[in-house]
């Protein structure tokens, strides 16, 4: 399948932008912001921050949620063909999973405090208890959860605008998002931060788990229903995704570019487009399964990878190294105690920032496609995850514990 790895690759560099703008300009010493800033009134700036509230911010880990949730299917029904119990193949993935967050905390703490591994690893602990669900049921819980989500959180944001008053939610945000952290000025600071926000993250996993359980359910029910692996067949459920989503993340995403340029004096779509907005995230990756339809075909069929595809997929095989390595780039861009450099930066010159070092990591992983090789953090993840011998078949596989399970 191209679409999964070639997501991975266009996620990495949603989330590489995205965190330039919000987070990485902390480390040289910036102001915090939600979409980044117009510097002395920067057409370019301005029209950045509407671009990138409708297609980068909060479309990234949406991405991220859906196609982990697409992996642990693939995994689930690759041990079900191996002939594991259902014990044992829970067994596997939470192994998995919890490798996964062990990863999450140590780039937590010794790179970047805005880490995403530790929050999806400790989730897919969770996920591992579900692979035998009936798909209906996993799509009510998903649909349920994000219900609720979105419910809560318009009316927090109407109930604070109406306290705080009109414009204030918007500073609040953009002000507790780093409240709490200390300014980076040695790599002492960057330690002592990650070990703070490790420790918040453990405790807010439950509330996580409502923003990101359901997309990487539907991933889930994707990889077992075999919708991208079958773009074709399944055009119409890819259709409506994308439908949904390109709108979500507009309509949601447009005014909070507004929102974020002072245009509209409020703050409820700057929270909206955090919530109701993740829709984009599966609704690009439909996109781009149905805009990719032809070539998965001529490719199954033997026909060689399109060369513009070919390091977006390079990257996407190797995805975890391509995203710590994103980190090790930019801890020596922005830190103080490094480069320092961009900390007064608009928005347009940090998307520029962003996409060079995303260009960096597309480069390596080229590199290693083109030596054989896969990522070093993958090999490393995948030994400690299966062992020396990797997935062995146990037996012959047998009838799933429920319908519709893997």
């Amino acid at each position: 399948m191209l679409v999964p790895d070639a997501a991975r690759g266009l996620m990495l560099w949603g989330i590489a932008v995205a965190n330039v703008a919000t987070a990485w300009v902390l480390f040289a010493g910036g102001p915090a912001s939600m979409t980044g800033r117009v510097v002395d009134g920067s057409l370019w700036d301005k029209l950045t921050i509407m671009f990138t509230t409708s297609f980068v911010h909060a479309r990234g880990f949406p991405m991220f949620s859906t196609l982990l949730g697409f992996g642990v299917g693939l995994i689930a029904a690759s041990l079900y063909r191996r002939g594991y119990p259902l014990p044992k193949a829970r067994g596997v993935i939470a192994r998995r999973y919890g490798m996964l967050a062990i990863f999450g905390a140590v780039h937590m703490v010794f790179l970047f405090w805005g880490d995403i591994m530790l929050a999806y690893g400790l989730i897919g602990l969770f996920m591992a208890c579900l692979i035998a669900v009936r798909t209906k049921v996993l799509l009510w819980v998903a649909g349920t959860l994000f219900a609720v989500t979105n419910l809560v959180a318009l009316a927090g944001a109407v109930l604070l605008e109406a306290v705080l008053g009109a414009g204030q939610l918007q500073e609040l945000l953009t002000g507790s998002s780093v409240g709490y952290l200390l300014a980076v000025t040695s790599y002492l600071a960057v330690l002592l931060n990650g070990l703070v926000v490790l420790l918040s993250s453990v405790l807010s996993v439950p509330l996580q788990a409502f923003m990101l359980l359901p997309l990487m359910l539907l991933g889930f029910v994707l990889a077992r229903e075999g919708v991208l692996a079958d773009p074709v067949r399944h055009r119409r459920t890819l259709l409506w995704l994308a439908g949904v989503g390109v709108a979500a993340a507009l309509g949601t995403g447009i005014p909070a570019g507004l929102e974020a340029l002072g245009v509209l004096n409020t703050g409820i779509f700057g929270v909206l487009t955090m919530t109701l907005g993740v829709l984009g995230g599966p609704g690009f990756i439909a996109l781009l399964a149905l805009a990719l339809a032809g070539v998965q075909e001529r490719v199954s069929a033997g026909a060689p990878v399109p060369a513009p595809l070919w390091p977006l997929i390079a990257l996407g095989k190797r995805s975890m190294t391509g995203y710590v390595l994103q980190s090790v780039i930019f801890l020596v861009v922005f830190g103080s105690f490094a480069l320092g450099l961009f900390a007064d930066a608009g928005a347009f010159l940090l998307l520029l920032v962003g996409t060079g070092g995303w260009l960096v990591t597309v480069l390596v992983a080229v590199a290693l496609e083109a030596a054989g090789k896969p990522g070093p953090l993958e090999a490393l993840h995948r030994r400690l995850s299966y062992g020396k011998g990797g997935l062995n078949s146990v037996g012959e596989p047998g009838r799933p514990p429920v319908p519709g399970s893997v």
